[in-house]
């Protein structure tokens, strides 16, 4: 599974040709559910900063760090079971 994770030098997670033509299995759902996971797992520093932010001008800083630290752990959970799902024979 970590060989599915490439990081590139702008930050975002990447599956390598090889690794999207496992993603296989006759469906499109699959690619998909990879290149979401992905997506999320790459989207998620950014939500949580965005997250934070708004949790901060709502309420306190204590509230914006918890929020932004609790949407970015759950962007990558998401983004790690689609990579699991999409790996998966």
């Amino acid at each position: 599974m970590t060989n599915a994770l490439v990081m590139k030098n702008s930050h975002f997670v990447e599956l390598t040709s090889d690794e999207m033509m496992f993603v296989d299995g006759g469906n499109i759902w699959k690619g998909l559910a990879g290149a979401a996971g992905a997506i999320l797992i790459g989207a998620a520093p950014l939500g949580g900063i965005l997250a934070g932010i708004g949790g901060s001008v709502v309420g306190t800083p204590v509230v914006g760090v918890a929020a932004g630290i609790g949407t970015a752990a759950t962007m990558v959970s998401y983004g790690a079971n689609l990579l699991d799902y999409a790996t998966k024979k």
